[in-house]
């Protein structure tokens, strides 16, 4: 039996799990013969990979995949900036954990602990915001703007702008979904290269500067004995810019809507508050905001049965691995609070690229329920609120715009 799986198709993000179900049922890897990707779907073999770093390669040029490659004039806009260096995800050991090592303070907890006050602050202009008894489009108005503000905030950068900031991260995540036309890759180069601009003389000007952001850190940053070259800054920066924002805006999205769905559950949480990280946990691993990354074949290999050439790319997919049935049990769809913990979800990743900004991204997802629980009895998808639309992306799942009714 052949199953439809198009993961580049307009529309597949609404229902991914349903494609991810029918493929586990034939078989742990699904190997797409149009590109050669090996899809690996089940939570045992996903967890095999993400463990075996020197099997399995996180050095893959996303980019690159790009069906036709990529316009001259693209090309020609990219020679006048900085070529990017490996560093972290697209990197393996032993310099990954060199670069890694750079810039995990502002992620642990004394880095929370200096952008914990600025979360609330945001929190608390964002959701005194929101009309209560009147539609409001959640994205726009709460999921896209407090975590763009927090991670302007981490990297020293909120000062030029949310907007632009915002307009530089969608470029930058555009190009990783490698759905563009060749206006949109032209337009990426152009908003890439003025990013790196901006973000280079930010870091002429701070070299000196005794500031905690991230510009400021990698500024002064040293690796083998000598300060970082800017293709290294400017990778780690636009990581983290990218990752700091997207998927924090899917999960806070996914979370209203699963609360707007289910009107009973917004009072559970109202009134059993200890509840709220086991559902953050339960949206992460059901509505997976990043459905997968690509890893290489080092080697000959042999998972689930499925033999994989030296070479070959690998998708794994977190989102399938996360309704696992072997794991989770045959209801893929249930959101479970009551009883003992689901195993682990795969939604931040595993292993040596665990997401580095998972404690920050759980810390504004927790702050923006407890304040919205806080202020409100409750919510509803507004009237108008339809066919929801999800973003065309390879990689990324979010929800463009969620209309919603919050009630006083």
């Amino acid at each position: 039996m052949t199953v439809p799986f198009h993961p580049r198709a307009p529309g597949f993000m609404v229902a991914p799990h349903e494609a991810y179900r029918a493929l586990r049922a034939q078989g742990p890897i699904h190997h797409e013969a149009e590109t050669g990707i090996f899809y690996v779907l089940d939570h045992a073999l996903a967890v095999e990979v993400l463990r075996a770093p020197a099997r399995f390669s996180s050095a893959v040029d996303r980019a690159g995949l790009r069906a036709g490659g990529l316009p001259a004039e693209v090309l020609a806009i990219r020679q006048q900036g900085w070529p990017l260096a490996p560093t972290l995800s697209h990197n393996d050991a032993p310099s990954h954990e060199a670069f890694r090592a750079l810039v995990a303070p502002l992620f642990l907890p004394r880095g929370l602990a200096r952008i914990r006050p600025f979360v609330a602050a945001r929190v608390a202009e964002l959701v005194a915001a929101l009309p209560a008894g009147q539609p409001v489009d959640f994205v726009a108005a709460f999921a896209v703007p407090l975590p763009i503000a927090v991670i302007g905030e981490v990297l020293g950068m909120r000062h030029l702008g949310d907007a632009t900031l915002k307009r530089w991260s969608d470029a930058f995540a555009d190009e990783l979904g490698f759905l563009t036309s060749d206006e949109r890759a032209i337009e990426i180069a152009r908003e890439t290269l003025a990013c790196h601009r901006a973000m280079m003389a930010l870091v002429d000007e701070r070299r000196a500067s005794e500031g905690e952001d991230a510009i400021s850190l990698l500024a002064r940053a040293t690796i083998d004995g000598r300060p970082l070259a800017p293709g290294e800054i400017l990778s780690l920066l636009t990581q983290l810019l990218v990752a700091g924002n997207e998927t924090t805006t899917a999960t806070l999205a996914f979370a209203l809507l699963r609360l707007a769905r289910a009107p009973a559950l917004w009072g559970r949480l109202a009134a059993e508050r200890r509840l709220i990280a086991r559902f953050v946990e339960e949206v992460l691993r059901l509505d997976c905001p990043i459905q997968g990354q690509f890893r290489r074949a080092v080697a000959d290999e042999v998972l689930g049965g499925v033999p994989i050439p030296s070479g070959s790319l690998l998708h794994v997919r977190f989102a399938s691995g996360n309704r696992d049935e072997a794991v989770f049990g045959p209801d893929d769809d249930a959101l479970r609070l009551d009883g003992p913990a689901p195993p682990p979800h795969l939604a931040f990743g595993l292993g040596l690229h665990f997401c580095i900004g998972a404690a920050l991204s759980r810390l504004e997802i927790t702050a923006a329920l407890e304040a919205l629980l806080d202020r409100f009895s409750g919510v509803a998808l507004a009237a108008e609120a339809g066919a929801l639309a999800f973003r065309t992306h390879f990689h990324h799942r979010n929800l463009l715009a969620l209309p919603l009714t919050f009630a006083a």
